[in-house]
This record gives C-alpha cells, sequence and structure tokens, in this order.
C-alpha cells in the first residue's frame, strides 16, 4: 500500500506546473498545453521531467505491484493532490513507467502511436479541422498496441492505465478542465 501511495504522490507531482507556474489556466499543464503556452524547448522539459517520474515509480515498486503502481502514479498525475487535482493527460508519465518496465514493447507502441498521429496530422489536423489532439489520438493506439505487446504480468498494468488516461481525455473532451 506503501508504494502506491508513494506512485500516486510522484504522480501529483506535475511538471508543467512545476516548472512553470504560469501556465495555469484553461490549458493543460502537460507537455502538449506547456508547447502550446511556451513553446517547444519547454515542452521537452515536462515531457523528460514526466517521463523520468514514471521510471523513477516503475523502478521502486516491487514487481507484483507494478500494474497498480502505474495506476496510481498516472492518476496522480491527472488528478494530482498538489494541484487542487487540476492535471495532464497522463501519456509522458505512463510511457516512462512502461519504458522502465517492458522496454521494447513500450518501444514499438510508442512507434505505432507516433505513426499514427503522424498520419493523422497529415491527413486530417492539418486541413484546420478540429476534433483530438494528434498525440492523444496516436497514444489510444499506442495503448492498444501495449495491450497485445506487453509481457502477461503487465497487461493489466497497460490495461489500468490506459482506462485512467481514456478517462481523463473523455473528462478534457467534455471541458472539464
Amino acid at each position: 500500500m506503501v508504494y502506491l501511495l508513494l506512485a500516486y504522490l510522484l504522480g501529483s507531482l506535475v511538471g508543467g506546473l512545476l516548472l512553470f507556474p504560469e501556465v495555469r489556466g484553461k490549458d493543460l499543464p502537460g507537455g502538449s498545453g506547456v508547447f502550446r503556452r511556451k513553446g517547444p524547448w519547454a515542452a521537452l522539459l515536462v515531457v523528460l521531467f514526466d517521463l523520468g517520474k514514471g521510471v523513477l515509480a516503475a523502478l521502486l515498486t516491487p514487481p507484483a505491484l507494478r500494474p497498480w503502481a502505474g495506476v496510481a502514479l498516472v492518476a496522480g498525475h491527472n488528478w494530482p493532490l498538489f494541484f487542487r487535482f487540476r492535471g495532464g493527460g497522463g501519456i509522458a508519465p505512463s510511457l516512462g513507467f512502461f519504458l522502465a518496465w517492458f522496454p521494447r514493447e513500450t518501444l514499438w507502441a510508442t512507434a505505432l502511436g507516433l505513426l499514427v498521429a503522424g498520419v493523422y496530422h497529415l491527413a486530417y489536423w492539418r486541413k484546420g479541422r478540429k476534433g483530438i489532439y494528434p498525440i492523444p489520438f496516436g497514444a489510444a493506439f499506442g495503448y492498444l498496441a501495449l495491450l497485445l505487446l506487453a509481457p502477461p504480468e503487465g497487461r493489466w498494468g497497460a490495461l489500468g492505465v490506459a482506462g485512467v488516461v481514456a478517462l481523463r481525455g473523455l473528462q478534457i473532451l467534455k471541458g472539464r478542465w
């Protein structure tokens, strides 16, 4: 139980708000929100921070608790205790978590997600149509691939984390920042 609480508290350290407190407001404090407000270099710092906390959570958690720790980490990022439960979307910390847990499968799933995001961006988003941002759209395919590629002991973690990210994504789409 202590590991899960630790994972949630680690997730609650939202890089966008810690590194760039001025991003508070309507935009999400994750990498994409910081990108829109501060530019690509600031977004890269936030993504690296969020990836790092995911790696740290996976390395600190015993293997038997990792599926639940991933869910707690991403829930902490999405609904952070330290920032009035207003956080990011959870993609970067989950990516860091799974990279530390099963890197090869995560890299393949990430490659698929980025490919889908790129095609979506070129075919739909770039033409001025509005909808889901390309990275979350591609991430949905990446999580699906991860569910198929993950080792058996990692599938419940991948399913739980994907569910938490999807729940947050639905909140974002409905405008409940």
